[in-house]
């Protein structure tokens, strides 16, 4: 049995709510300072205050770990992703969050087709350079 706490998080990101998040709400967030996490057979069991969890779990039957430092978002799936790709849409993610539309940043020239558009006009070594320092990235997470 897999069984593993996670303490001593400035930020616990929690995601409050049951269910997927669209437009505004997604900026809706739930942060526990000093958050810790419990964990069982790959199932997020408990979050809280590390005090509060602490209380309520020995720690001598889980593996812990502690995230001093760090910021711990469990459950946080980043299901879409590429490794490379032309363009950066990171404002349309923040316009997104406002609320705006799918629509409406298209018609503002964002959108997957400004991605294609940044893709066609992008090297294939600009590609392997990029690659290479977000593997670089990925591996130091």
């Amino acid at each position: 049995m897999s069984r593993i706490i996670i303490k001593n998080a400035p930020e616990l990101v929690t995601c409050r709510g049951s269910g997927p998040k669209r437009g505004r709400d997604m900026s809706d967030i739930g942060i526990i300072h000093d958050g810790c996490v419990v964990i069982e057979n790959d199932v997020i069991a408990d979050v809280g205050t590390t005090e509060q969890v602490l209380k309520k779990y020995s720690p001598e039957d889980y593996k812990v770990m502690d995230a001093s430092n760090k910021a711990v978002l469990p459950g946080f799936i980043d299901s879409h992703t590429h490794l490379t790709f032309g363009g950066y849409r990171a404002d349309e993610f923040s316009w997104r969050l406002r609320g705006d539309s799918y629509m409406s940043i298209m018609e503002r020239g964002g959108g997957i087709a400004s991605t294609v558009r940044a893709t066609r006009n992008t090297s294939l070594e600009e590609f392997v350079e990029t690659g290479r320092k977000r593997l670089d990235k990925f591996m130091a997470m």
